[in-house]
């Protein structure tokens, strides 16, 4: 009775100087981002007002009016510090939707290899080896298990790298195959063919729109340049228009085509990112 409840007593303690063990990491990890940060927007704030300065004295040299270049150069500093701050956040969610887009494939291939009865290591393993962001972050939770932290904590560590809820819904089943020890995989099979069906949703709406944007862009590309070059030609005798051969140069060969990379660079973005692997 003695050696069991001692057992029972040094199991306790083990316990919880593991999760205080926990406790404290998860601490040092928010010191640690908070500390990094701060240095980045130090850092962002440095950049920030020297090309500020940089613009008040290209921009006064160019206006010759102190007060005027100041507050343009000023507006120019406060732009560039929040693209900076925000920087690594739009980076962060742009990361976060690549590894959610492959996450569908590669969550059904998962389960067909714990299905089989696979370990969950040699499961990841063998679905890694097609390739992919979803891949990537996996082999990544594989390198931390070999380093001697647990499953649930490589888990914990990818849902702090990706901001992502379907990723942490996925991490959270996961987690629970592995306490429970179960091969039921039905759960990470729904999950895969909800993501398949917003994927698919998103592809018709996609498609809808498509239509939208190729009219404008044609429009934009074809009609207004030569619609231009008319009013320019008709205009020049009826209206009295001047435009010097520089600028008619400048709007055909520099304005029309910076118009038509903008368009395609909206389309590009609004393109889902599962329909340009």
């Amino acid at each position: 009775m003695k050696n069991e409840k001692i057992k029972e007593i040094l199991k306790k303690t083990e316990k919880i100087s593991r999760i205080s063990f926990l406790e404290g990491l998860l601490k040092r990890k928010a010191q640690m981002k908070e500390k990094e940060l701060n240095k980045h927007k130090s850092v962002s704030l440095k950049l920030s007002i020297f090309l500020g300065l940089f613009a008040w004295l290209f921009i006064g040299v160019m206006l010759k009016n102190t007060i005027l270049s100041a507050g343009i150069a000023l507006i120019i500093a406060i732009i560039i510090f929040v693209l900076l701050i925000q920087f690594p956040i739009a980076k962060k969610k742009a990361y976060s939707k690549r590894v959610e887009a492959d996450l569908p494939l590669f969550l059904l291939r998962l389960a067909t290899e714990i299905k089989i009865g696979k370990s969950f290591p040699k499961a990841i393993n063998d679905s890694c080896k097609e390739e992919g962001f979803a891949s990537k972050e996996f082999k990544i939770i594989l390198n931390d298990m070999q380093k001697g932290a647990s499953f649930q904590e490589a888990l914990q560590e990818m849902n702090e790298r990706i901001d992502s809820v379907n990723i942490r819904r996925a991490c959270s089943n996961l987690s629970n195959l592995s306490i429970q020890g179960t091969k039921d995989v039905s759960g990470l099979k729904k999950l895969s063919q909800e993501l398949l069906l917003k994927q698919r949703i998103e592809s018709k709406e996609f498609s809808g729109k498509m239509v939208i944007y190729a009219l404008v862009f044609i429009a934009v590309s074809a009609i207004v340049p030569a619609m231009f070059q008319s009013f320019i030609l008709i205009g020049s005798y009826f209206m009295k228009l001047s435009f010097t051969a520089q600028q008619i140069f400048f709007i055909c060969v520099i304005l029309f085509p910076l118009i038509d990379l903008g368009i395609l660079m909206m389309i590009d973005s609004k393109t889902p990112l599962f329909l340009k692997q």
